[in-house]
């Protein structure tokens, strides 16, 4: 049975997978959004509600 051709998408989520790991990505966003907040800059209240949620676990557990 012949394989199925890869689309540009599915190639792309591989890539992005395994070069930059989900977690990395939302670091690097949430972080952005805390820049953007301590700089007196709107968010929308669910965004500001994940910040929080974020700052919380990242106090509850430091890096070593």
């Amino acid at each position: 049975m012949p394989r199925k051709k890869e689309t540009y998408l599915e190639k792309r989520k591989k890539a992005y997978l395994k070069e930059i790991p989900i977690e990395e990505q939302l670091d690097a966003i949430l972080k952005a959004f805390d820049m953007v907040l301590q700089e007196d800059g709107v968010l929308p209240y669910e965004l500001i509600d994940v910040i929080e949620k974020w700052q919380k676990i990242k106090f509850k557990f430091p890096k070593e």
